[in-house]
């Protein structure tokens, strides 16, 4: 079975993502096909690889404009690594699929554009928010804060009994928009309230955390994701 994996260019010359995404799918014998976003790579390129694959993953990476969600940059928001090509080829992958019923998982940055894709709007910046400990680069692969999941739900199958994940991000969800339902929150301040951490409809995932890194650094439980998205497909 052919999974598509959108990846995206950072450093501006290189096309990149973690070997977590490919080892956690070959494990389970699944093809991942890596489908480039972004400088010349644009839609037309991602159909055509796209075109076959039974599932998608959208992977982590840079700041989504806020055009994408109908919102001008904040002034105390420091954006990193904007891509509108890839902006635009991950939201339009996210609708083809989800259109043609076959299953999304998004992850990080692939959580925020599942949330953009079905109308919902980002925090442009948790520190300037008031919020902290969401980035931890340091500790990629190792579990940083505690999550809080809606028993029953496709996140909490995802987190298979895992109550803790890292972190490396700097933007969230801020609403979901009218066909998702946020089902896991992590950390965030009396203010702010807590941060969404996956957000879901039927046959679509978005997770804050990276569970391709976990598994990565050697823990088996956060194949899970993958596990799940593989069976629907």
């Amino acid at each position: 079975m052919r999974v598509g994996v959108v990846i995206g260019r950072h450093p501006e010359e290189r096309f990149s993502v973690h070997r977590g995404y490919v080892d956690a799918l070959r494990a389970l014998d699944a093809i991942p096909i890596l489908v480039p976003a972004g400088g010349a790579s644009d839609r037309e390129v991602a159909r055509d690889l796209l075109f076959d694959c039974a599932a998608l993953i959208v992977t982590g990476g840079g700041d989504l404009h806020p055009a994408q969600y109908g919102a001008d940059t904040e002034p105390d928001a420091e954006l990193m690594e904007t891509d509108c090509v890839r902006d635009d080829v991950d939201v339009w992958a996210v609708g083809e699929f989800h259109r043609a019923g076959r299953p999304v998982l998004g992850i990080c940055r692939g959580a925020q554009t599942v949330a953009v894709a079905f109308g919902g709007a980002l925090v442009q910046d948790l520190p300037a928010a008031g919020v902290t400990g969401h980035w931890d680069e340091a500790r990629e692969c190792e579990p940083v804060h505690e999550i809080h999941v809606e028993p029953g739900s496709d996140a909490s199958a995802a987190l298979a009994g895992a109550t803790t994940v890292n972190s490396i991000h700097h933007q969230a969800i801020a609403t979901p928009g009218p066909m998702l339902r946020a089902t896991a929150w992590g950390p965030g301040s009396e203010a702010f309230g807590p941060v969404i951490e996956a957000v879901e409809t039927a046959g679509v995932l978005g997770v804050q955390w990276h569970p391709e890194r976990l598994y990565f650094g050697g823990d088996a439980i956060h194949l899970a994701p993958f596990e799940c998205l593989v069976k629907r497909a």
